[in-house]
């Protein structure tokens, strides 16, 4: 598999859910552990690393204009305060 394809934000997300997995399964020896603690860093880094990029693009796409989003909670039926007062 080629570096361009192992690179995507769901394929780094589910690496790193593996990797989660098989450090909490304590099965693992010593070096083999320390590898994949590694390997989870990076991939968590590059996770952070793409939302944050995404983040800021929606800030500056958001309605044309370069403001900073406004989160707003979320109700048990998807909605938010003001959509459920609609």
């Amino acid at each position: 598999m080629s570096a361009k394809t192992d690179n995507t934000f769901e394929k780094k997300m589910a690496r790193l859910q593996e990797i989660v997995a098989a450090l909490e399964s304590g099965d693992l020896p010593l070096e083999k552990g320390m590898a994949l603690y590694k390997e989870g860093a990076a991939c968590s880094r590059y996770c952070r690393e793409q939302l944050e990029k995404a983040r800021h693009e929606l800030e500056i796409w958001q309605d044309g204009q370069a403001r900073p989003l406004q989160s707003r909670p979320v109700t048990e039926g998807g909605l938010n305060a003001e959509e459920e007062a609609e």
